[in-house]
């Protein structure tokens, strides 16, 4: 007897406490279409492989990766995706999300929250593989739902305007500031920016280190904040992406806010994963530059917790 000769109910049920990236890999697995349909469902908004032990995501391959899309019929159910420790994928597996006009947002770093995007030895996932099938996505147009994007940190380390990648960000951000929308917390319209100055991405040589990255988007909610919200930090949290431990956010924090405010920001619960640190009103012009320029800490804008 075989697993796949059990009651469909039952593999149903057994499969439902397991990680959302298990449960679509256990389908594969299985090679039933009667089984597989049922324990993979339809409600797919978010693939998350850190969902399950880094070891084991250390293990999946490309075809894994595009196994487990197409059993969720990904390309017209997948809103999330995050590759969490998929650090032997070249990112030929994601083929099945061609031409998605679903997909909201794309983590493509391979590491989790709270880690540095720097990995060693560096990860297999090439823009050969990857760019022709966000492209497919990009060139949607208006059907396109794409929002947010994390890219690879190697592929971002080095700044090439005649690099194909380079010619990729190039046509994301068009697609980005082409866009109509209200900001996330002083509402205005943001179809009056001047599209002519605005860069949704960085990508100049004096961004440095955050070449590559997207900015004036909320990673949690992925909607649009406007510069000025940026600039004057009014209600913007400002968090962080912890690489070692809260010590460091205290540490920081110590050197620009009181120790009762430092307590209370602590005390903040998380979510998603990220870690809220303190709204930008309550930083002097000195500690912004202390924030972005420590290694330990990324300071990302995000929407009101």
């Amino acid at each position: 007897m075989y697993l796949s000769d059990l009651p469909t109910g039952a593999l149903a049920h057994v499969s439902s406490f397991l990680p959302a990236p298990s449960r679509a890999l256990f389908a594969v697995a299985l090679n039933s279409r009667d089984s597989s349909s049922a324990i993979v469902g339809n409600q797919w908004d978010a693939l998350d492989f850190g969902e399950i032990e880094k070891e084991l995501a250390a293990k999946i391959s490309d075809d894994d990766i595009r196994d487990a899309l197409l059993s969720i019929d990904a390309v017209n159910n997948l809103k999330k995706l995050r590759l969490t420790n998929c650090v032997h994928v070249t990112g030929a597996g994601l083929k099945p999300l061609r031409g998605s006009t679903i997909i909201e947002q794309i983590d493509l770093s391979l590491v989790g929250d709270h880690k540095s995007p720097r990995l060693d030895p560096e990860p297999l996932i090439s823009c050969t593989h990857v760019l022709p099938i966000l492209d497919s996505i990009i060139e949607r147009g208006e059907d396109c739902s794409l929002k947010h994007l994390m890219l690879p940190n190697e592929w971002r380390k080095e700044r090439n305007t005649e690099s194909d990648f380079h010619a990729f960000l190039t046509r994301y951000n068009e697609l980005l500031c082409s866009r109509e929308g209200r900001c996330l917390e002083c509402r205005c319209n943001l179809s009056n920016r001047n599209r002519d100055d605005l860069h949704m991405l960085n990508m100049s040589a004096e961004d440095g280190k955050f070449y590559g990255t997207q900015k004036y988007t909320c990673y949690d909610c992925t909607k649009q904040y406007c510069e000025d919200c940026e600039d004057d930090g009014v209600g913007i949290v400002l968090t962080a992406l912890i690489s070692e431990n809260a010590f460091n956010v205290t540490r920081i924090l110590a050197l620009t806010v009181s120790p009762d405010q430092v307590a209370a920001i602590l005390a903040v619960p998380t979510k998603s994963g990220v870690f809220p640190v303190l709204k930008m009103k309550m930083l002097s012009a000195s500690a912004k530059v202390v924030m972005k320029s420590t290694a330990s800490i990324v300071a990302t804008p995000m929407c009101m917790l």
